[in-house]
């Protein structure tokens, strides 16, 4: 969890954005592993699980007009435990 705190320039975007843009990033490939440390990672910067679950849709929606299906990542519910 700490590497994106070290590696990340916080200067411009702070790290609730930075996570947001990462989330939308890893998902949108369909990799499940990644989702989850992100899924955590958002939460874990204070933004709120229904908050989460609502950018997960917003993703969801971007990924199906492009034609994308996201089949393999997990849901915030998943990984709320681990937070």
């Amino acid at each position: 969890m700490t590497y994106g705190f070290y590696l990340s320039d916080m200067s411009i975007l702070g790290p609730i954005e930075t996570e947001l843009i990462v989330l939308s990033g890893i998902m949108m490939q369909n990799l499940p592993l990644e989702t989850a440390w992100h899924l955590r990672g958002t939460r874990r910067v204070g933004v709120a699980a229904p908050d989460v679950e609502l950018v997960q849709e917003c993703i969801e929606m971007v990924a199906a007009f492009s034609g994308l299906r996201l089949h393999r990542v997990p849901r915030v519910a998943d990984i709320e435990h681990e937070v």
